[in-house]
């Protein structure tokens, strides 16, 4: 859908039409994809907003990309590693509004390891056979971190946490009262998203193996992944060198984002009926510990490749 720049002053009438989103932070998830955020505004105009359109300009010759969506976010695909700024519109009955403030620029590509990337940090790959589906983002320890919380109140099954990739299916099967863990993740609104999650084992053991925050010697009996993806080898546990430190400097030990090196982080994935599993960020080891016990968690988000 495209709205002109003449469409949109010959038909804006500021009585019936809204008033323009307040533009937020573009950025990048993939050489092919932006995501914009965005505020909706507080006079709708004559009747409700019914979409949004966000419009990527290319800045070397202003050719227009553009995308609708309900609610902020919204995603552009189809574009090329090269600059883009990002307006947006918001549509009621009578037309849309005037656009947005342009965004700022921004060139499609993935991140380096521990860089900001989709209201968090970039954290790697998982996928399938080696071919990568998911970006990782680790939300920031300001708000997306808590140090001691249960997996459970109680220590019984809880189903639909079985799977070791699927985090967002287990975390939504525990998003209540009785899984203060995955409840605090799933409650998150980080950086205009809303779809944080407890991660499943081998999406935080991805986390471990990008960000491990010491130089201590891993262990070497664990920690090989069949969702891994290159850099990371798929079904091979790890040597006493690797991973490395990473090489994100927020993230080694003491760095403002880094996973506390002196203790262990939940999982989402069930371990028995009684345990969780819990991943230990100073050396690699993933061992089932007793839901009611209090350790760290730290909710993440996906982005499809």
């Amino acid at each position: 859908m495209r709205y002109p720049a003449g469409f949109i002053s010959a038909f804006y009438n500021p009585l019936q039409n809204p008033d323009a989103p307040t533009i937020g932070t573009a950025t990048t998830s993939s050489v092919t994809t932006l995501s914009i955020t965005f505020t909706a505004p507080t006079n709708v105009g004559g009747s409700a907003i019914t979409s949004y359109v966000a419009t990527a300009k290319r800045t070397s010759d202003g050719v227009l990309f553009t995308a609708s969506g309900a609610s902020s976010p919204i995603t552009v695909t189809g574009l090329t590693a090269v600059p883009f700024t990002v307006t947006v519109v918001a549509v009621n009955s009578y037309g849309p509004s005037a656009s947005s403030a342009a965004s700022n620029s921004i060139t499609p590509a993935l991140p380096a390891i521990g860089q900001a990337f989709g209201g968090g940090f970039y954290a790697g790959q998982i996928g399938v056979s080696g071919v990568a589906t998911h970006n990782l983002v680790v939300g920031p320890v300001a708000s997306a971190q808590n140090l001691s919380i249960q997996w459970k109140i109680v220590t019984t099954s809880t189903s639909g946490t079985s799977s070791v990739i699927d985090g967002p299916s287990n975390s939504a099967a525990m998003n209540n009262i009785t899984h203060p863990a995955a409840q605090f993740c799933e409650g998150l609104t980080i950086g205009g998203f809303s779809d944080w999650y407890m991660p499943a084992l081998n999406e935080i053991e991805v986390c471990y193996y990008f960000l491990k925050p010491t130089t201590t010697s891993n262990l070497t009996s664990t920690g090989a992944n069949a969702n891994a993806v290159s850099p990371e080898p798929i079904s091979t546990n790890y040597t006493t060198g690797d991973p490395a430190q990473t090489s994100a400097t927020d993230f080694r030990s003491t760095g403002a984002e880094d996973f506390a090196s002196a203790g262990g982080y939940w999982s989402s994935t069930e371990n028995s009926a009684t345990n969780g599993w819990i991943k230990i960020f100073s050396y690699g080891g993933q061992v089932g510990l007793s839901k009611t016990g209090y350790y760290s968690v730290r909710a993440i988000r996906r982005v499809a490749v």
